[in-house]
């Protein structure tokens, strides 16, 4: 049997710690961004919902009777 060594990972390189960040965003927007990403798939699952089951919102959008 051979003793193997756990493998350490490397420190990165000097260029990649002067690298700039780029995620400037903090996690109350990262939070605002992805409620409001949610609320409107929501939206748009209950507006289509009431389009197909509810015929006067179906003739509201398209101008005709179901």
């Amino acid at each position: 049997m051979s003793d193997s060594k756990p493998v350490v990972p490397e420190k990165p390189e000097a260029s990649e710690e002067n690298e700039p960040k780029w995620d400037y965003t903090t996690s109350g927007q990262t939070f605002f961004i992805g409620a409001l990403t949610v609320g409107l798939n929501l939206l748009v699952l209950i507006l289509f919902l009431l389009y197909k089951t509810v015929p006067s919102v179906h003739a509201f959008f398209t101008g005709k009777p179901v």
